[in-house]
């Protein structure tokens, strides 16, 4: 498969933009420049441009990872996406509760880089349009994800919420009871705060939305953290919890964060757990399902911990997938 220079110069120009801090504002709720980290903008400079491969925006899944593309246990590079795993062993300094620190444990932080926004996707059990559910682990392999995280329980609310997943819109029957998360045709993040009936379409700013999520709360917005979230039941905000956060830092630059359950150790509060992902340069984070659903699958097992002896079952994944195949002219 061969790439034009077409392909490639969006990205370098992405880049540029990024260094110069000038990117076209984004309306409410977006990454902006104004909010971009300037260590984070000096990292993506040094790293090695990305190619942009682009995948079809549908249910396919992406390229079958290269075996010889993982230089350690907890890295993937080949040259159309990155993906580095690294372990926060102790959270005790985000509880100021001395008695709860040995409660806090640590966390898996995921810093992940994509040449196209295609290699962000999403995936069902059987389909967005049941409720269905299998294990991170059966969903990741069948679409030959390099990483793969439980997503939204989307399925599960029959009468309210918002599906639109690879550019197809599965509901939209927003009550202004949870937050939701859209993510453009960039590859950008805009959050909504209890959005109502009417207030997503399929586009944001002008952009088609590829992806969007119905969970939260927003945890950073701007690399502002809320004064206040939006909660609901079981989302556990002062307890300390098992938590997964999707995070956007940059242009095409994305973390995804998950707090550890095991031993005595139970995760941190949700408001501790919005300053860690601003901590690790969240320009917008949104939190995804938690508790025993986190998972994080990473080269064909699941490597968080949330003291349940058998993966669960979810309704559906994120996924960053791979789209070299490693043919001449790559």
């Amino acid at each position: 498969m061969k790439v034009s220079i077409r392909r490639i110069l969006p990205f370098l120009a992405a880049l540029l933009l990024a260094a110069c801090s000038v990117l076209p504002a984004l309306g409410e709720g977006s990454v902006t420049p104004d909010s971009l980290n300037p260590e984070d903008v000096e990292d993506v400079i040094l790293e090695k441009p990305l190619l942009s491969i682009p995948l079809p925006i549908d249910f396919t899944g992406g390229a079958v990872p290269n075996e010889q593309c993982y230089p350690d246990e907890y890295t993937y590079e080949d040259p159309t996406i990155s993906v580095k795993i690294t372990f926060r062993d102790s959270l005790a300094d985000y509880v100021p509760d001395n008695r709860k620190k040995a409660k806090a444990g640590g966390a898996w932080i995921v810093d992940i880089r994509i040449g196209d926004i295609s290699q962000l996707r999403t995936a069902a059990a059987v389909s967005f349009q049941e409720d269905s559910s299998a294990t991170v682990q059966e969903m990741a392999e069948r679409v030959n994800a390099v990483i793969a995280f439980n997503g939204d329980f989307a399925t599960r609310l029959k009468n309210e919420g918002i599906i639109i997943r690879q550019g197809v819109t599965f509901k939209n029957k927003l009550k202004g009871k949870r937050d939701a998360l859209l993510i453009d045709e960039d590859g950008n993040f805009h959050v909504f705060t209890r959005p109502k009936k009417d207030e997503i379409s399929d586009t944001v700013d002008g952009k088609k939305i590829i992806n969007a999520f119905y969970f939260g709360p927003v945890l950073v917005d701007n690399g502002v953290i809320p004064d206040k979230f939006t909660t609901f039941q079981y989302l556990h905000e002062n307890d300390y919890y098992a938590r997964l956060a999707i995070c956007q830092v940059g242009p095409l630059h994305y973390k995804m964060i998950v707090t550890t359950m095991q031993d005595v150790t139970l995760g941190l509060p949700l408001k501790a757990f919005a300053q860690l992902c601003k901590d690790e340069g969240a320009v917008c984070a949104f939190n995804l399902d938690g508790g025993y659903s986190a998972t994080l699958f990473f080269r064909g097992e699941q490597i968080n911990s949330t003291k349940k002896a058998e993966p669960r079952k979810v309704p559906d994944i994120v996924y960053f997938a791979s789209s070299w195949t490693g043919e001449d002219g790559q």
